[in-house]
């Protein structure tokens, strides 16, 4: 598939969140069908605790379905109920069950990379010292936990680049980031007019080479406006320019750069489109 090749040539990396109704087993060939190299997938419900029942057999048909459909590093998303940073500690209790579960299917499935949104506090240090603490106490085996940015809103960590530095240094298990495009934007960072600044204080600060993931979705708000509202590519206030940025930036090469934009499946064939012509070549 041309698309395909366009981006492999690149050594980019570049799908979108997909379903994994019926089986998870399918999710690589759903994958392969928006001209994906990389996906990312829930294992259970987002917005709910109950666990699913996941087979032998599906673990190893979905291993399986990832090599017959060249993926690469295909990333799973935790559930949205976590807060590792609460002060409720039945919360927090649910939240570590959870991840313990996910982190082994994480492992029996072979994938390396699992996404979390960590947690909240209105006293944001000791949320970072709480998920932290946790985190590193955690048996992760071949999965690296990547702590998402926020857009700022609220009490969620971590917003800025000194709070992922901040959770990045005091990690004594495997961790790294998910950069957020829409996010990091909402929060302040420009990736327009201002783009190289934005990257040099990633590598200055120590979090460009700890970003094992990035969800690339436009933002229906203009910098700094700390409101988690994705758009589709080249929408949003981000816009053409910005992601003519992103896609063209080899410091983010052969990283999973995965969409969760507004319609998913219905707009990723021309959302792909849009970054392969976004592309220098």
């Amino acid at each position: 598939m041309k698309l395909r090749c366009d981006f492999e040539s690149r050594n980019k990396l570049v799908g979108g969140h997909v379903s994994i109704a019926e089986s998870i087993a399918l999710s690589p060939e759903r994958a392969n069908s928006f001209g994906f190299n990389t996906f990312q997938i829930f294992v259970k419900s987002n917005l709910q605790w109950k666990y699913r029942e996941i087979s032998d057999e599906e673990y190893e048909n979905f291993k399986h379905n990832v090599m017959e459909f060249k993926m690469k590093k295909p990333v799973v998303h935790a559930t949205y109920l976590l807060n590792l940073g609460s002060e409720n500690k039945e919360l927090v209790e649910k939240s570590v069950n959870d991840l313990k579960y996910e982190i082994g299917v994480c492992n029996r499935l072979g994938i390396e990379y699992l996404v979390i949104h960590p947690g909240s506090n209105r006293d944001r240090k000791h949320a970072i010292e709480s998920i932290m603490g946790i985190i590193n106490s955690m048996e992760t085996g071949n999965v690296r936990i990547l702590i998402e940015n926020s857009s700022g809103k609220g009490s969620t960590v971590p917003a800025t680049i000194e709070e992922m530095q901040s959770m990045i240094d005091s990690s004594k298990n495997r961790t790294g980031i998910c950069l957020d495009t829409c996010h990091f934007f909402a929060e302040g960072y420009d990736l327009v007019d201002k783009y190289g600044e934005s990257m040099e204080s990633l590598k200055s600060s120590g979090v460009m080479k700890n970003i094992y993931a990035m969800h690339i979705n436009d933002s229906m708000f203009e910098l700094g406006s700390k409101k988690d509202r994705h758009e589709n590519i080249g929408n949003g206030f981000i816009g053409n320019a910005g992601f003519k940025n992103i896609i063209n930036d080899s410091s983010f090469n052969g990283i999973p750069m995965i969409m969760e934009t507004p319609g998913g499946d219905e707009n990723y064939l021309s959302n792909i489109q849009k970054l392969r012509d976004l592309m220098v070549m």
